[in-house]
């Protein structure tokens, strides 16, 4: 038994999950806090599950009204209403808009709850069934000229070059994801290196288990295409954040969070090198995540720079010695993350041009523009991020972490103060 719970209250949580333990001692109960992760995907459609228990309201929100939405998208799991009182008013109207079942919270009816459970549960499977062999279903697994089992596409989010990202519904995983499918292309030695690419992400991601890093799901190959499933982030990029406008506490705390996953890549020796707002992607809470990295990046840095369509990276975040084409290490990781800092806290990139290649060399010869001066006090911080000599930087992440945590500790006391 797999159930949805969309709940805001620890309590109800516990009471429910005592409940249905006590009939299926193995089912599994994943927790949408409203509260926390916001309202439910339009794409979502919960087929992963065999119910979704729904509670009548939380802080700011009523229950109702999400049953109005859920119980009435094509295709979405039955619905179980949980109402304090499961009185005839309540079942009416909980039932008027597609409730499968509902019941009581305030007194539970123990074999009503599981009786509610086990009627949604065997329509699940039965239109789930049904739907598997239809002709919509297999439309659904299509993603560009690869049909991918497990998966339902939602909608493409971006083409390239080489990739498509999707964002489709994992009934494995029982959540949205971010689809990054590539065609397989082999060398002359056979290996695959589109799949030699994402396992390389894959096996990164799942050794370093860090909170700020992308959580990768599945990865696999279908009709001669390598896919990776990883995690959807419904509320954007660093680049997205950042348009709404940042305080100082909040574009140092960002930094820091950077600081300490680079410290993790590095400390297993990895360099990220293509560190920019579109690769630091949004949780709720404010906990960023970092994504695309150990994607074959040491082939394309061998890449004449000449080439502007084929430099790695992205130039407004290149070290100095990375837009030259020279050895990196960690430390040019640092610059990246001097140069975001720098344009959190001003909304300006340090060095703009309409030419990439002049943005490189001003990366190597353009002093760093002033921060105003409301700021001065980070311009220390900033210059060693940013200096043009890696050995003039800090030395590893962790030390730059500690003393972005430190200036972000004074800069709140002394907006205590204030």
């Amino acid at each position: 038994m797999r159930l949805l719970l969309i709940e805001a209250d620890p309590q109800l949580e516990s009471v429910i999950r005592h409940h249905v333990s006590c009939r299926w001692p193995d089912a599994e109960i994943r927790l949408w806090s409203p509260t926390v992760n916001g309202p439910v995907p339009a794409e979502f459609l919960a087929q992963g599950y065999e119910a979704v228990l729904l509670a009548e309201r939380w802080p700011g929100a009523e229950g109702m009204d999400w049953l109005r939405d859920l119980a009435n998208r094509p295709g979405f799991a039955p619905v179980i209403f949980l109402a304090a009182e499961c009185d005839a008013r309540t079942l009416e109207a909980a039932s008027g808009w597609g409730a499968c079942a509902v019941a009581a919270t305030r007194k539970i009816d123990h074999r009503a709850l599981i009786e509610g459970i086990e009627t949604a549960a065997s329509r699940q499977r039965r239109a789930m069934a049904n739907w598997r062999v239809s002709a919509q279903a297999t439309e659904s697994r299509r993603f560009g000229e690869a049909v991918i089992p497990g998966y339902r596409r939602a909608r493409l989010l971006t083409r390239g070059s080489v990739s498509q990202l999707y964002i489709a519904e994992s009934e494995k995983a029982g959540t949205l994801v971010v689809l990054k499918v590539t065609p397989s292309h082999r060398d002359e030695s056979g290996v695959d290196q589109s799949f030699e690419r994402f396992l390389q992400e894959y096996e990164i991601a799942e050794r370093i288990q860090h909170p700020n890093i992308v959580r990768l799901h599945e990865l696999g190959v279908a009709d001669d295409h390598a896919y990776l499933a990883m995690e959807y982030f419904p509320l954007g990029d660093l680049r997205r954040r950042m348009k709404s406008g940042l305080s100082v506490l909040e574009a140092l705390d960002f930094a820091a969070q950077l600081a300490r996953v680079l410290d993790a890549l590095h400390r297993v020796g990895i360099v990220h090198r293509d560190l920019k707002p579109g690769n630091v992607m949004m949780r709720s809470g404010e906990q960023l995540a970092l994504i695309d990295f150990g994607l074959a990046k040491q082939l394309a840095l061998t890449v004449d720079l000449t080439d502007t369509g084929l430099i790695f990276g992205t130039p407004h975040y290149m070290s100095p010695e990375q837009g030259h084409g020279q050895a990196l290490d960690a430390r040019s990781d640092l610059y990246s993350l001097g140069v975001l800092l720098y344009e959190m806290l001003t909304g300006q990139k340090p060095y703009t041009a309409d030419n990439p290649m002049t943005v490189l060399y001003m990366h190597r010869n353009a002093p760093l523009p002033q921060l105003p001066e409301a700021l001065a006090s980070l311009r220390p911080l900033v210059l060693k991020l940013m200096a043009k000599l890696p050995d003039e930087r800090f030395d590893t992440a962790m030390q730059a972490a500690e003393a972005i945590e430190e200036l972000r500790t004074d800069w709140l006391a002394r907006s205590a103060h204030v």
